[in-house]
């Protein structure tokens, strides 16, 4: 082992005590950082022959990039949608970081049972059935991203053809219809091989960024029987305003569709996605039509 990642082993304990210092003195100072840092030219550094240990590492961060970082996380920020975290999450990726779980498998850790009582918690606390599930993902855009992937595949069952296997190509043309979409609606439609260009917007109401249903509902009329993907959005970036969702989800019952909500801002977290089958009353989510009952 080298001696300077052997070192800072051994010392690790007082490292995580000074870095938990630093930690805490940047937040006492979130109201006097400046929300926003202009970027300036940087001249390029050579890649460093030897490293520095975590504290020199510390140490080089603290005087050569810190000073350049906003303080998105104080009160005073009001740009992104990013804003601070609270105690309690703060230390929840901390701790992510130490214990270094592999959540996917159930084989060496209770991590994923972790995951699926918090995700019931959250069925419990928006009062939803069990139909619900979930997984948590890395953020918004990633919640996106995954829902529309779950929308693709109902996509491909309609067409008679495994998305996964066969490739979006084999799905012909897509169709995509949202009011407001924000722009992670169309990164996500790039990433999937759907195309930005399959996003049609639907007109809005007067004045508001909220979807037409009556236009929502022409619009998938003319598509003449053909499956289509809704993206309704709870409380878009600009106004924070509310597709009619319970409106929207009504139109299932006469025109096939996926309904995907994108819950910008709501009470509903953003790094969440579930799955309903019957019901998309519940952003954010992704939900094809209502299942026959038995």
């Amino acid at each position: 082992m080298h001696d300077r990642l052997s070192d800072d082993l051994a010392r690790l304990p007082q490292l995580l005590a000074q870095t938990s210092g630093y930690a805490a003195d940047l937040l006492s100072g979130l109201e006097e950082r400046p929300v926003a840092v202009p970027p300036a030219p940087r001249a390029r550094r050579e890649l460093p022959a030897e490293g520095k240990g975590l504290a020199g590492a510390l140490e080089e961060f603290r005087q050569h990039w810190e000073p350049g970082f906003s303080g998105s996380a104080g009160p005073r920020y009001l740009g992104f949608v990013t804003g601070g975290a609270t105690p309690a999450a703060l230390v929840g990726d901390w701790l992510t970081a130490v214990l270094d779980q592999n959540p996917v498998s159930g084989l060496d850790s209770a991590a994923p049972d972790l995951e699926r009582e918090v995700i019931g918690w959250l069925r419990e606390l928006f009062g939803l059935g069990e139909a619900h599930s979930g997984a948590f993902v890395s953020g918004a855009t990633a919640s996106n991203l995954v829902g529309l992937a779950i929308a693709r595949e109902w996509l491909g069952e309609q067409a008679g053809v495994e998305v996964s296997e066969a490739g979006a190509g084999a799905l012909g043309p897509v169709t995509v219809l949202s009011g407001t979409p924000h722009s992670s609606v169309c990164k996500a439609l790039s990433m999937l091989g759907l195309g930005r260009n399959a996003l049609q917007t639907v007109p809005t109401l007067p004045g508001r960024e909220a979807v037409d249903p009556d236009a929502l509902e022409e619009a998938l009329a003319a598509l003449q029987g053909r499956p289509a993907i809704v993206v309704a959005n709870a409380g878009t970036v600009n106004t924070g305003d509310f597709d009619d969702l319970r409106a929207i989800a009504a139109l299932r019952e006469r025109h096939p569709l996926w309904l995907h909500v994108d819950a910008a801002f709501c009470s509903s977290p953003a790094a969440a996605t579930c799955r309903s089958a019957s019901s998309a009353t519940a952003p954010p989510t992704s939900a094809g039509p209502p299942r026959p009952q038995t």
